[in-house]
């Protein structure tokens, strides 16, 4: 079930620039509308309302995240990364990209992806790069430490997704 935008909106279209799937639609100043057909229910958008007019795929009206610094970011297992790229392909604000030094002391010759100082202003914690990541070697996470909320509700297991 997708976000929903409630009329408490402003129109003031940053939910709108911040979705990693463009599936915002409204006018400067009027109500907008998420396309249910497109949303990942990622939460990006309601971590950035700053009237708090978004509602989760729970119901739930979640608090806009007033600073960078607390909101999740992707952070790269350099370990685990073998270099194919999905990740920066996939990241729709291109935050990412390949390292080809990294491994060069190595003697070995595949990059690891990164997110430098400057681009790390730019990650919204959507998760689309952690989705993609056959190794499971980025992470998205809150600076506290916890999990970025997940694309179903928690209360969904895996096998209730594989089978619906």
């Amino acid at each position: 079930m997708p976000h929903f935008i409630t009329d408490r909106c402003i129109g003031c279209t940053i939910c709108a620039k911040k979705c990693p799937v463009d599936c915002i639609a409204g006018e400067n100043k009027a109500l907008h509308v998420i396309d249910p057909e497109i949303c990942i229910d990622c939460g990006v958008c309601e971590s950035y309302c700053p009237v708090e007019a978004i509602s989760n795929d729970l119901g739930q009206i979640v608090p806009k995240v007033n600073q960078q610094k607390k909101r999740p970011i992707a952070r790269v297992i350099e370990e685990l990364c073998t270099g194919c790229e999905f990740c920066v392909a996939a990241c729709p604000f291109d935050c990412l990209d390949m390292d080809w030094e990294h491994h060069a002391k190595d003697g070995a010759f595949y990059p690891v992806a990164r997110m430098t100082e400057e681009k790390e202003k730019d990650c919204v914690g959507c998760r689309l790069c952690e989705e993609v990541c056959i190794k499971s070697a980025i992470v998205v996470s809150w600076p506290s430490g916890h999990e970025a909320p997940t694309f179903f509700p928690v209360t969904q297991t895996i096998e209730n997704v594989t089978s619906a």
